[in-house]
């Protein structure tokens, strides 16, 4: 047992316990202190905006009225994007017969293809197909209490995020005011205690690098973005669509939210395209949306990978990782518990060489 004595297995099982810590805390933590957070990416860069320009008196009430800003352009795209959205849905109801005619007159002609191939007697796959959108159909009808528990869950989940967004404005104010007090009281620790301000710089180091981190991030997702809309609009537009730009910028938008991609918008419209006959034009849309996927999955690990200085397999890995671990948020989780781990292991084993990594 003498080699658990040696320096360097106590440095492996440090390492360990202080990544098991590092991740318990992202997990089961973090969520609490989600507000904080916010305040946090909003007030830091605001205050560096504020001393260049001697408005340090202002801060309390810029921050607040950034919050605002952000959480209006958001809500008026959501209703912006619900309006135009209900009303396609209102004319699809409107067609709804000729979309029923559609659909059925497309399973006829399937089944009577299928059925002519294999020498199957007539009307047995259309038969089959007729019963079990049946089944589909008796499914919908016993799943009525399950709506209502999800419309229940639903409203439980968005007076969550109105909580949420309360208290992240009042935290962004409140710590817009306080934030010189509370650096000075660090400095005032760090100044009595050695440890405490050996420990705060690592800190401040894997801040300023998770500030590049999220700054590369977003600037990725922009290109790519922008990129998906470009290639989308187009698309949209050689297969006839009439209102091609505003579906393209909703297929980039749906592209940045995690797991759901641009399929959400472009396969339906593909799909009606098929049903009206438009086979050229189905055809388009369904090729536009593979080069959208080809799209994001060149982009994304090269940008973020150059930008993080880390291989885009090591971003690949841990986004997987993280989207097991943490759920959805693990898409943004996952990087970040990435370079956390891997300051952590620089400053463990190889210590005074951290900061020279950058």
């Amino acid at each position: 047992m003498n080699f658990l004595l040696r320096g360097d297995y106590q440095r492996v099982i440090l390492y360990i316990l202080t990544s098991v810590s590092v991740l318990a805390a992202l997990k089961y933590l973090l969520p609490y202190f989600l507000p904080l957070l916010v305040a946090l990416l909003i007030v830091v860069p605001l205050q560096r905006f504020c001393r260049s320009r001697n408005r340090s008196g202002q801060k309390g009430f810029m921050a607040g009225g950034i919050l605002f800003g952000i959480i209006l352009i958001v809500a008026l795209v959501i209703v912006g994007i619900g309006t135009f959205l209900i009303s396609k849905a209102r004319n699809f109801v409107q067609n709804a017969d000729f979309w029923t005619d559609s659909i059925s007159q497309l399973i006829s002609n399937l089944s009577a293809e299928i059925e002519a191939f294999f020498a199957l007697q007539q009307g047995t796959v259309e038969q089959w197909f007729r019963d079990r959108a049946a089944e589909l159909g008796a499914c919908f009808a016993q799943s009525g209490d399950g709506l209502i528990t999800g419309s229940l869950r639903y409203l439980s989940v968005a007076g969550r995020a109105g909580t949420f967004v309360v208290v992240s404005f009042i935290c962004v104010v409140l710590f817009a005011r306080e934030i010189e007090g509370w650096q000075q009281g660090l400095l005032n620790l760090a100044a009595i205690e050695p440890a405490i301000d050996h420990i705060l710089s690592i800190i401040l180091r894997i801040g300023k690098k998770l500030g590049s981190m999220i700054k590369t991030y977003l600037k990725t997702q922009t290109i790519i973005l922008v990129c998906i809309s470009i290639t989308a609009t187009v698309g949209l537009y050689l297969g006839g669509s009439k209102e091609g730009w505003f579906y393209g910028l909703l297929a980039g938008f749906m592209d940045f939210l995690p797991f759901i991609g641009t399929g959400i918008v472009l396969i339906p419209i593909s799909v009606m395209a098929f049903l009206r006959g438009k086979v050229g034009s189905g055809v388009i849309i369904l090729l536009t949306y593979f080069i959208c996927v080809i799209i994001r999955e060149f982009l994304e690990p090269r940008l973020l990978g150059n930008g993080l200085k880390f291989s885009p397999v090591a971003i690949l890995i841990s986004v997987y990782a993280g989207v097991i671990y943490y759920g959805l948020g693990g898409v943004i989780l996952g990087p970040i518990t990435l370079l956390i781990l891997v300051e952590l292991g620089r400053e463990i084993f190889v210590p005074g060489t951290a900061g020279k990594a950058e």
